[in-house]
């Protein structure tokens, strides 16, 4: 029977570490500053008497007359397992008591196994030397308990913390989980910021352990508030506690999000670093750009010692990402020259030194929130890249990637694809699978540090840390240096042995593994392990889940609220189930119709409606010229070397230590292996065979991407939705990121978060300033048209969609899904008239317990009730037009916009290269923000001109491409006619819409008002 005195310590350890303060954070269980301060007060105890009070109430927990002592422990696990893990773990304060252990070791700084062993005696009073043995041989036990709890967060989708308890150090075996958790303080976690800003590293970059320990130990010699604390110091000295620090480290860093603030070594600093992105339509384009992702501000810039006064200024350009600025504008820079001399710029506002330094070889990672490339200073192992390389150095990095990069990347020229300047090319689908430590420092941004050993989850459909979509699961691959290693996939389980499901030897230094037809559930959780014999070399674990085992609803769901004049604009979070409001296609409480209103002149609802075209963003066209090789003959770009200075070695050094090398022309950093090293690793691979593992296929029926790149065949805007409704809510940042699986066009996003907005399946807030922000996915619902049929729409998963299919499996009803290229399926059915569907879809709920509603004359409440265009200008943000370039006017006529120099009137205008904006002038020279289908109907509707029509022979609804009716206008449509609307041509079809649906959104969207024009 659990001790009380026990149960209370496990409850107010997990009520403090496990109540979401954590939430999607690294999670340690460490008792220190807060954490102590809170448990001590809960449990009545002084707290420099709280870890001595949990280490001998973990004790009473241990039997000591049984072979072994962890033997309750076990079974509390066993039974709360079978109970379905509904509440924290009961084994909390055990390693809570392993982790305290592990912290006093640091008292005497004596860092061995042995003395873990004798810290952990004293804390839980055993002083029998049986009951002492019985620990020691027991040890093995701990494993499964820090097991569980790492299964318990991933299978909570670590919104209650993200697990950190890792085996940090091999030949310490159990005692290395407690130190996982140990010895690095909070404040040696905050001192990381000087690291990550040293070396100048980007958030959301990959970096891998053995890089992470190089700059680590560069790190150390720092001094004052940026460099390491004494303590994290004295830890390095020891080589066995190494990985802990490196271990710490990277868990910061993957939280990290700097700020512009002036860091205390001096003034603040920014990099400018190259984004490129890569269209298919109309035609294949590279888009250039150089940005700055980290302390970098709106601003006016000046460029020190230049003598071009009478230029135009130079500016930095908010893009539409938060965080994310441009330089600009564009037409005055010459890339040519940017490309082969490093530049520096001084903030106007903000006194922020941006530097910019030109490189030969500039290495790019696909970015983790959406379709573009973005530059990173070395590439990792396994992830896609493009390669920016100057010509002059294209056969050596071909000949480089030939020993290290998967066959199959793609050259392009200037020749090949549009945007690609002149004597430079771009390699596409560079996949690194090895590392080439004899590599010449000149490739130092084409060589992963290399380590004994490394794994790593790729492609498949990434729902968030950690976490695969069941249907696209990763790729695993891996490297090993030793000789007869092989990769497994373990199906671990709570109680139960863990099981090996997939299996792969080494094919010379080479694994990957794959689970393509594999039996694997949604809901399982697996670790991937590189072993060699029985020892594990690295790991790492991942979660298969779907919306048949979603994440918890949580919070942060969005609704459009029911207001005196109708419903919101702006979806807002929803308070209790009691608000009046509407929940993607649930109508919550009474509306008060708005006016029935009729368009302004019935004769002219049906128009000839002009041809528009796909809304895209411009392309960037720099200024160029002819001689910039000879103006910069002695750019290392053009020599084609670099002149590399390096740190002088010490004489305390290790020899096996890298050191900081720079090159003393065009100031690119590297760090350096020592030859000793490059030899030693030369050896190592000679005595490895090498491998080279051949290309995977690409998705079939790709649009427009060339074949280089890698793309999951498996994934689908079906399988997306299935993620959706699995997260339940998220960013538009992660949004992008799940839609970029299904197409890398930079437009394919917005469309298809129109899609699923109009569809009622989601509800997204900041469409009218962006191109999207905060989303949720709604509750399920029947949406029921005036035809007799009706969709499903809101959350859905295949357990829901089966369970309706039988419901709805009565003589006259058929399943006539509707299924586009690129579009997710709508699950329609016809034949609905006349049933009782509230009794057929009486038993049903969706996975989080919700009933499926049925909602009928849905599009005409929301066409009554839609706020009008009149309304969305006043609530749109105003705007003053400075500096900006793309500045392009709407010809309502043509529906297209050209190129204008200045604002000159009422109409529609778009701005900006990167963070394209939408907005329109009135006639009393009032510019608000408001999106470019509002802009352009309001610019149409000021001229006199139509953009949308409707024929009340045919019930089409047709507007010109590019100017859908947007949100809600949208949601009414498509509620109406059942389906999402076809594209003909030039214009956007809505088939089957009612008459009154079509008159009133004709009537919100062209209503005059004097006020606007």
């Amino acid at each position: 029977m659990e001790d009380q005195e026990y149960k209370s310590v496990n409850n107010a350890l997990n009520d403090f570490f496990f109540q979401g303060r954590f939430e999607m954070l690294p999670v340690y269980l460490d008792l220190e500053g807060e954490a102590e301060e809170q448990i001590a007060e809960v449990l009545g105890v002084e707290q420099d008497e709280l870890c001595d009070f949990i280490g001998l109430t973990a004790a009473r927990s241990l039997r000591f007359d049984k072979g072994d002592p962890y033997i309750d422990q076990a079974r509390w696990l066993m039974e709360w397992s079978l109970h379905g893990r509904r509440d924290p773990p009961p084994f909390t304060a055990l390693l809570c008591a392993l982790s305290i252990a592990a912290e006093r070791m640091g008292a005497d700084e004596n860092f061995s196994p042995n003395n873990y062993s004798d810290r952990l005696f004293e804390l839980l009073g055993v002083k029998d030397p049986t009951s002492q043995q019985k620990l020691r041989q027991y040890a093995k036990s701990t494993r499964q308990f820090w097991r569980a709890l790492n299964m318990w967060l991933a299978e909570n989708d670590f919104q209650l913390g993200r697990p950190t308890a890792r085996a940090v150090i091999g030949h310490w075996k159990y005692a290395s989980f407690g130190l996982s958790q140990a010895l690095v303080r909070d404040a040696d976690r905050k001192r990381f910021t000087g690291l990550f800003e040293k070396y100048d590293l980007v958030p959301g970059e990959p970096v891998p352990d053995a890089e992470m320990a190089l700059l680590v130990h560069d790190w150390m010699t720092s001094n004052g508030a940026t460099g390491p604390t004494v303590w994290l110091r004295k830890l390095w000295q020891s080589s066995d506690l190494r990985p802990r620090v490196v271990s710490a480290a990277l868990d910061a860093f993957e939280t990290w999000e700097s700020t512009a603030g002036a860091t205390c070594a001096g003034p603040r600093k920014a990099r400018l670093l190259w984004q490129v992105g890569f269209t298919g339509f109309p035609r294949k384009r590279a888009r250039l750009s150089l940005a700055v992702s980290r302390g970098g501000h709106a601003e006016a810039l000046e460029e020190p010692g230049s003598s071009n006064t009478g230029q135009e200024h130079l500016f930095l350009e908010d893009g539409m990402e938060p965080g994310l600025q441009f330089l600009g504008p564009v037409g005055s820079i010459n890339i040519d020259m940017l490309l082969l001399k490093p530049r520096s710029f001084i903030g106007v506002d903000s006194g922020t030194t941006y530097g910019y330094i030109a490189k030969p070889i500039v290495a790019l990672a696909r970015a983790p929130d959406g379709p573009v490339f973005r530059e990173v200073s070395r590439v990792s192992l396994f992830e896609e890249h493009a390669i920016l390389c100057h010509e002059a150095w294209l056969e050596r990095v071909e000949g480089h990637l030939s020993k290290c990069a998967r066959p199959g990347h793609t050259v392009l020229r200037s020749s090949d694809m549009a945007g690609i300047p002149e004597g430079w090319c771009i390699i596409r689908g560079v996949e690194i699978v090895r590392a080439v430590d004899n590599a010449h420092d000149n490739f130092h941004a084409l060589s992963p540090i290399a380590s004994a050993a490394a794994i790593s989850c790729v492609e498949g459909l990434k729902l968030g840390h950690g976490t695969w979509h069941v249907a696209a699961p990763p790729m695993i691959q891996a490297t090993s240096e030793k000789p007869g290693s092989a990769l497994e996939i373990i199906r671990e389980q709570f109680g139960k042995k863990d099981e090996v499901i997939a299996r792969e030897d080494a094919a010379g230094d080479f694994m990957e593994a794959s689970l393509t037809g594999s039996c694997v559930e949604a809901g399982t959780n697996l670790r991937a392990v590189v072993k060699n014999k029985s020892t594990e070399l690295a790991e790492t674990s991942f979660s298969l889940r779907s919306a048949d085992v979603p994440r918890p609803l949580g919070t942060k769901l969005l609704s459009h609220e029911i207001l005196g004049t109708g419903f919101a604009l702006e979806p807002v979070a929803t308070h209790g189930p009691e608000q009046a409001c509407l929940e993607g296609c649930v109508l919550r409480g009474a509306v008060i119709d708005g006016p029935h209103g009729s368009t302004p002149g019935d004769a002219r609802i049906t128009v000839e409606v002009p041809e528009g075209a796909l809304e895209e963003t411009d392309n960037p066209e720099w200024c160029h010229s002819s001689d910039a090789a000879v103006q910069a003959s002695e750019s290392c770009v053009i020599r084609g070397y670099h002149h590399w200075v390096y740190e002088p070695f010490e004489k305390d050094d290790d020899v096996y230590d890298a050191k900081m090398a720079e090159c003393k022309n065009c100031q690119v950093k590297a760090l350096s292996r020592t030859r000793q090293v490059a030899k030693g690793n030369a050896k190592k691979m000679a005595q490895n065979q090498v491998f080279t593992p051949a290309r995977r296929a690409a998705k079939q029926g790709s649009e427009h991407g060339p074949s280089a790149e890698l793309v999951h065949a498996g994934i689908s805007p079906d399988t997306v939705l299935d993620g959706l409704c699995y997260l339940g809510h998220g960013s538009w940042p992660a949004f992008q990121r799940l839609a970029a699986s299904v197409s890398s066009e930079p437009w394919f996003a917005s469309s298809l978060a129109g899609e699923l907005f109009s569809l009622g399946h989601l509800d997204m807030n900041g469409r009218l300033l962006s191109a999207g922000g905060e989303w949720s996915v709604s509750p399920p619902a029947i949406v029921v048209g005036t035809d007799g049929s009706g969709y499903l729409s809101g959350f859905q998963s295949s357990n829901l969609l089966e369970a309706v299919e039988n419901a709805l499996s009565v003589e006259g009803v058929v399943y006539a899904p509707c299924r586009a290229s690129n579009q997710v399926t709508v699950h329609r059915w016809t034949g609905l008239e006349g049933l009782d569907l509230e009794a057929l879809l009486e038993n049903l709920e969706d996975a989080h317990g919700r009933a499926v509603a049925v909602s009928r004359g849905l599009a005409l409440t929301i066409s009554r009730n839609a706020p009008s265009f009149s309304d969305v200008f006043n609530q749109g943000a105003p705007i003053h037009v400075e500096q900006v370039e793309g500045l392009a006017k709407f010809d309502t006529q043509r529906a297209r916009w050209s190129r204008v120099e200045r604002m000159d009137g009422v109409g529609a205008y778009k701005l900006g290269l990167h963070g394209t904006r939408y907005v329109f002038q009135d006639a009393d020279g009032a510019t608000r923000q408001v999106g470019h289908q509002v802009a352009k109907t309001l610019a149409a509707r000021a001229e006199g001109n139509w953009l949308h029509g409707y024929d009340m022979s045919t019930g089409r609804f047709t507007a010109a491409l590019g100017t859908e009716p947007p949100w809600l206008f949208a949601r009414a449509l498509v509620a109406s006619s059942g389906s999402l609307p076809a594209m003909e041509g030039g214009r956007v079809v809505y088939e089957r819409v009612d008459p009154r649906v079509a008159t009133n959104i004709l009537s919100r969207m062209y209503g005059k008002d004097e006020n606007i024009g």
